[in-house]
């Protein structure tokens, strides 16, 4: 009853890169941000409104999605909702909107172009590892996680830069990235020489004909899945409907797979163009490039793409750098920096510097299952060993989930088990630091000043 009254007058909802932190945000200011970022006059304004029928639409979407193959079930017959979340970090705060996409018409095309995309984007990533093999150049810059990076941390570093856009999803113009992913899903095709793809639930596979009852998708299919799914981007606030007109929808299955691929495909030709130039002192610059969605990373680039970025990326696309130093930079889970020429890494968390408290460990007080909860502390100690080179910043960082972890109720002994089974598990892992290799060594200057 008390959680009914408080939600007349408030909305809750999770905050941003903090998510079991929850946000309680006045109702009437919640939907007047809601309305300003979908009403608000701009030259570029992401949303139009659109005044067709809701039913009209409904079946429409389901006429058209039939001709691709797919059912839907009645709980999936209507459109997406827009909805924020506050960046609480941000001073002042700033929103992220998110198109509620979990129940909705264009769920099922969104995931089946999904385990398409992430098929085309490894055909690729073997295609670019084929041309370094015989350039030594590195087309191909996407990179799944931070434990990538350090790949391309080998040698000598000279300097560090990060970029990122300052905005991507909304951006990117429909025509462009249409025609970008259709030229390059065509060329995938083609050099896989097959004529269709088989999508499964996680996953899908290369065919050349089709064989049983499951769907096969074409070379055809893929794109016009794409361009409908694109040219049909609603979002409904309240009884009124919206169209996105510019970018990708944050909140649908694809769009990090759209906006990835869209981007190497930029990459790709600005790469492969400098080759045929012969401008090998250029290529070297931007060899040992990579890009996590919308954050870069360079290394030895020595500011070449402050002149090249206008270039390589559409101009609707704004790349930036907040970097202060060229000799220690933040990126992703990782602060890297170069003392005397050598490399130094450390885990980086921008919740570290969030001026309000994150709540994002389970507290054993309640119901919770005590294995799975331990758990989290076991793959938390593997995240801290790889991405701490030094063993002092591998002991703070343990030593500090240790004692929030304490206060919520786990037991110091079990940790202490739960620590031992990792130092086992994953001798090869500490290796780098030395003389505290011993489980004894680790557990010692970790556990006896708590």
């Amino acid at each position: 009853m008390a959680l009914s009254d408080l939600q007349k007058n408030y909305v809750l909802t999770p905050t941003d890169k903090a998510a079991q932190n929850i946000a309680i945000i006045c109702k009437p200011f919640y939907i007047n941000t809601l309305l300003k970022e979908v009403t608000e006059l701009k030259s570029n304004s992401t949303y139009e409104m659109f005044n067709e029928n809701l039913e009209t639409i409904l079946i429409r979407h389901k006429k058209e999605i039939a001709k691709f193959g797919f059912e839907l079930q009645n709980q999936q017959i209507q459109l997406p909702y827009l909805m924020w979340t506050p960046k609480m970090h941000k001073q002042p705060s700033k929103q992220r909107f998110i198109a509620a996409s979990y129940l909705c018409t264009t769920k099922i095309v969104s995931q089946t172009i999904t385990s398409c995309l992430k098929l085309i984007q490894t055909a690729n990533l073997f295609y670019c590892k084929k041309i370094q093999s015989y350039t030594g150049f590195n087309y191909m810059w996407i990179i799944k996680n931070s434990q990538e990076v350090f790949q391309k941390l080998t040698g000598k570093i000279r300097n560090l830069k990060t970029y990122d856009f300052s905005t991507l999803y909304t951006a990117i113009p429909h025509k462009k990235l249409i025609k970008e992913l259709s030229e390059l899903i065509k060329n995938t095709f083609r050099g896989m020489k097959s004529n269709f793809i088989k999508p499964f639930k996680n996953s899908a596979r290369w065919c050349k004909k089709i064989s049983g009852n499951r769907l096969h998708i074409s070379c055809d299919s893929l794109i016009k899945m794409i361009t409908w799914l694109i040219n049909n981007t609603y979002v409904t606030v309240g009884d009124k409907i919206f169209r996105q007109k510019i970018g990708i929808p944050m909140g649908t299955d694809c769009a990090p797979y759209l906006a990835n691929l869209f981007l190497y495909s930029y990459e790709f030709r600005f790469m492969k163009n400098q080759l045929k130039a012969k401008n090998f002192n250029l290529l070297y610059k931007f060899n040992r490039s990579c890009r996590y969605i919308d954050d870069l990373l360079l290394v030895n680039n020595d500011d070449k793409m402050e002149k090249y970025k206008s270039l390589i990326y559409p101009p609707e696309l704004i790349l930036t750098s907040e970097d202060k130093s060229n000799q220690v930079v933040n990126y992703l889970d990782l602060t890297l920096s170069i003392e005397n020429s050598v490399l130094n890494y450390k885990i980086f968390d921008k919740r570290d510097n969030f001026n309000f408290p994150i709540i994002n460990f389970p507290n054993l007080f309640g119901n919770i299952p005590k294995g799975q909860s331990y758990s989290v502390f076991y793959s938390q100690l593997i995240r801290y060993a790889r991405g701490c080179k030094s063993f002092e910043d591998f002991k703070l960082r343990t030593m500090t989930l240790v004692a929030r972890l304490l206060k919520k109720n786990f037991k110091k002994t079990k940790l202490q088990k739960t620590f031992t089974k990792f130092t086992i598990r994953h001798h090869q892992l500490l290796k780098k630091y030395g003389k505290f290799l011993n489980s004894q060594n680790l557990i010692s200057p970790i556990f006896d000043s708590i």
